[in-house]
């Protein structure tokens, strides 16, 4: 069979959603795919979403589908939404697909120095074909998605030439991060490079709090447009505290007593929330963030993540002392005034651990094990028996 890769055109729409209903079904939360109107929106701003697909040159049918959007003030790029038709199956189209894509992007336009992916974990083959194509493993979100189950997604992402070598590495990281440090130098550099690590200086009060008492009530504001005038307004002259690639807030997350706003992403589909910034160090709730997480799960969010520069060791130590742990480190993720900085991302889930359902290859066994480690450091090793 010949095929032909060109960019999706807005009268593609309909052959494009009946592809991509009958690859993700109708319970997968990927609007690109799946709604309308999401689609022509992108399908019209083609500077921002590359939409590639692949066709049958002899019917001028679909037989792949993938998109990498670009943020350009930040010069990075996610591939998503790679569907497959059924028919054309086990004949490794994918696998070629995302080379030709990620090349025209990445190496001929040079419009990104990164583009990230996150593969689904019901089958290792997503893996593959990211990694076939010099894609590097960096993590996972555990358990962030609930669909039919909870699940797991892989993180990956492939450089730009010479972007690697601008990292501000740091020499010190938290003892926590340095597990997932460790393993992302040796994907990156292929070399075993240890770090000096700083132990944690806060010491979590483990004692009973009454999260359901009326005191210090947190309020969930989920107005679309007022919380994204507000954030603009917020934040006009930041662009560091806004860093958060392909994510704006729709949910406003307030208390009264600490004056602290927190900007969140959350898709209540899937029961996903993404902590973005906040208009005051999240250090400032204090014991006050327990409550708050209790209050997210009592409004149905389910997993919570959230992202850090390395090199902001103590929102990293507040953090991973109130339950969230690391799961992933992005390297060289932001390049600023000739330096590329790391950022660690940080994830809680409020339901129990299953990695049961795991189809996983073996590059992201080590931080699977890292994390299951740190859990049960967390969880299970600090019961007191009196």
């Amino acid at each position: 069979m010949n095929t032909v890769i060109e960019h999706a055109k807005l009268s593609d729409t309909n052959e494009l959603l009946s592809l991509y209903l009958s690859v993700y079904g109708e319970d997968y939360p990927l609007d690109i795919g799946t709604k309308r109107s999401v689609m022509e929106e992108a399908l019209a701003n083609p500077d921002k979403n590359y939409w590639y697909v692949m066709r049958c040159e002899d019917t001028n049918q679909i037989v792949v589908s993938g998109i990498i959007q670009i943020e350009e003030e930040n010069k990075i790029g996610k591939l998503s939404g790679v569907a497959v038709h059924e028919g054309f199956r086990k004949h490794g189209l994918a696998t070629g697909f995302i080379g030709h894509v990620v090349n025209e992007v990445l190496r001929e336009k040079k419009l990104v120095n990164s583009i990230y992916a996150t593969a689904r974990t019901i089958s290792h083959s997503s893996q593959t074909m990211l990694m076939k194509n010099g894609f590097i493993p960096l993590g996972f979100f555990p358990n962030c998605r609930r669909i039919k189950t909870y699940e797991t997604l892989a993180l990956l992402a492939i450089f730009a030439d010479g972007v690697l070598d601008k990292r501000k590495r740091p020499t010190v990281v938290p003892d926590s991060v340095e597990p997932f440090y460790t393993l992302v130098e040796k994907e990156v550099t292929g070399n075993d490079i240890s770090f000096e690590k700083a132990p944690c200086p806060i010491k979590k009060d483990h004692r009973f709090h009454d999260l359901t008492s009326k005191e210090g009530e947190f309020e969930f504001i989920f107005a679309k447009n007022f919380v994204e005038k507000r954030f603009n307004e917020t934040f006009s002259e930041d662009t560091e505290s806004v860093f958060y690639p392909f994510h704006k807030p729709n949910l406003l997350i307030s208390n009264m007593e600490a004056g602290i706003e927190i900007f969140a992403a959350f898709s209540k589909k899937d029961h996903y929330c993404v902590m973005i910034t906040a208009n005051k160090s999240i250090m400032t709730l204090g014991d006050k963030i327990n409550k708050m997480l209790f209050a997210m799960k009592e409004i149905g969010i389910y997993y919570v993540e959230t992202m850090v520069r390395s090199d902001r060791s103590d929102p990293i130590f507040f953090l991973t002392e109130n339950n969230f742990l690391p799961s992933a480190v992005y390297p060289a993720m932001r390049v600023e005034e000739g330096f590329a900085q790391d950022y660690i991302l940080l994830a809680r889930t409020m339901v129990p651990l299953d990695f049961s359902e795991l189809s996983i290859h073996k590059s992201f066994k080590p931080y699977l094990d890292q994390y299951a480690k740190q859990w049960i450091d967390m969880h299970l090793n600090i019961l007191r028996i009196e």
